[in-house]
């Protein structure tokens, strides 16, 4: 239930306005809006819950096929993982290249008189 509460508050502004359905392989979970004697923390997740039009549903672990293929299959952990490229770095370079007041920083840092600024390549 508190993974439920979670991510309730934030999709919370998705999902005021929408009729949603809850799917979970956790019974008591199933039963959460039946519940006679409630904790406080129990009290204040009703009170939360009241704002949503929402079902939950219980669904067998082995019939919930779709989220049951996406958080065990660890194949797909690592399927889209891809390298980051910069291309600001670059232009950087070659401007500071061409600009004369950068080329006395760099040459008073190359000499080792300049504390304030450092080459790092």
């Amino acid at each position: 239930m508190t993974a439920i509460i979670h991510y309730l508050r934030v999709w919370r502004h998705y999902l005021l306005s929408a009729t949603f359905l809850i799917m979970t392989d956790n019974v008591a979970t199933s039963y959460f809006q039946t519940l006679i004697k409630l904790s406080p923390k129990q009290a204040r997740w009703q009170d939360f819950l009241a704002e949503f039009d929402y079902r939950i549903v219980y669904m067998l672990s082995k019939e919930n096929v779709m989220t049951d293929a996406l958080s065990r299959k660890v194949e797909l952990a690592t399927m889209n993982v891809s390298q980051p490229q910069s291309t600001l770095i670059s232009p950087i370079k070659e401007g500071l290249q061409q600009d004369p007041l950068a080329k006395s920083f760099i040459k008073l840092a190359n000499e080792g008189r300049q504390g304030i600024f450092w080459l790092n390549e």
